[in-house]
């Protein structure tokens, strides 16, 4: 199956034939668009200085505008609660041929849904967590509202909601590796294979991913495009100055063992074994290099998911052959942002 593509803001593709018409309610409209795909492009706009936020709030929609057009046949003012239900269960157990690796929008086989190869080879689950599922339908509900005031739309039908549960407030704390988990996947790090050249990349590239986000509970989007030398000694304490969310600037302190890491890092690179302010080297390098290009790449948003999740993957399979299956479980199901939690977790613990 094919799927079409949402254009960004200001990109002039739209989706060819996808819900034509016009479909505001009644009376004065406050946004020029005559179509659902032009009215989610004027949502998204409002969001151009937060990168991040537009990467998710476009996946969210996009995934959500493919399903209503493509299994459902409707417009975003056709769509009821009982599709609203529908989809929540879409998400949780998609259908195959909406799910496949991670590649670029613009691939003729992206899909909507992601999947991980198991060190197996099979497919792991497509679906989304209970975590993920409920925060689609919160950027969901936003656009309707949004669309709402708007005067584009008349009703929200993800504004209908059952009374609140005891499991809502528990949502984060299922993304938290508990300190077993950890300490598995540390350990189970310093044994990855070191056979041939290509192995001792890998390994070293693991290794500094998960230092990395672990000890500084880094935003995925904050790494990607961070450079080596933006880690700098002031008086006495290196810091990293990261462009954080909504382009806003902050230090976050490098602790020991974060630092040994990262000379570890620029070691096997062949780097000096701590950055200068000029240091323009990519926090992550990319495995590939360039022809003719001495310098390094750095590793894109995807990749770095990609490799995050094969990492956890292969971890969660030995865990499980050894008999911790609760560690495994966890490993299979973790992700950047999991580092991210936890490592806020375990400070308060400590």
């Amino acid at each position: 199956m094919a799927f079409p593509i949402l254009a960004y803001p200001d990109d002039a593709r739209l989706v060819p034939g996808q819900h034509p018409g016009w479909n505001r309610a009644d009376g004065a409209c406050l946004i020029e668009a005559s179509s659902d795909v032009e009215a989610v492009l004027t949502w998204l706009k409002e969001y151009r200085s937060q990168p991040r936020t537009l990467d998710v709030y476009r996946k969210e929609a996009e995934r959500f505008l493919l399903w209503a057009s493509q299994r459902r046949g409707k417009t975003l003012s056709d769509l009821t609660r009982d599709d609203v239900l529908d989809y929540d269960r879409f998400m949780e157990s998609p259908d195959r041929d909406w799910c496949g690796p991670t590649r670029p929008r613009t691939h003729p086989d992206w899909k909507p849904f992601a999947y991980w190869p198991s060190k197996t080879g099979a497919a792991a689950k497509g679906g989304l967590s209970v975590g993920s599922r409920q925060q689609a339908k919160t950027i969901l509900s936003n656009l309707y509202n949004y669309l709402v005031q708007a005067g584009y739309l008349r009703h929200n039908p993800f504004a209908l909601k059952r009374g609140r549960t005891k499991g809502i407030k528990t949502i984060h704390e299922d993304r938290i590796l508990e300190h077993e988990a950890l300490e598995f996947l540390m350990r189970w790090l310093n044994d990855w294979p070191t056979e041939t050249e290509r192995d001792v990349q890998h390994a070293e590239r693991a290794r500094w991913l998960i230092s990395l986000y672990y000890y500084s509970a880094a935003r995925l989007r904050e790494v990607t495009r961070a450079t080596m030398g933006e880690i700098r000694l002031i008086r006495g304490q290196w810091w990293w100055k990261v462009l954080g969310k909504g382009e806003k600037q902050g230090d976050v302190p490098v602790n020991k063992a974060l630092l040994e890491a990262l000379k570890r890092y620029r070691q096997h690179l062949g780097l000096a074994e701590l950055p200068s302010p000029s240091d323009t080297t990519p926090l992550v390098c990319s495995l590939y290099r360039k022809k003719h290009d001495p310098g390094y790449s750095a590793m894109s948003a995807a990749g770095i998911h990609k490799c995050m999740k094969d990492i956890m993957q292969r971890a969660a399979d030995d865990a499980s052959l050894a008999g911790h299956d609760t560690v495994a479980a966890q490993l299979r199901r973790a992700s950047t942002h999991w580092l991210r939690h936890s490592s806020a977790s375990h400070q308060l613990d400590a």
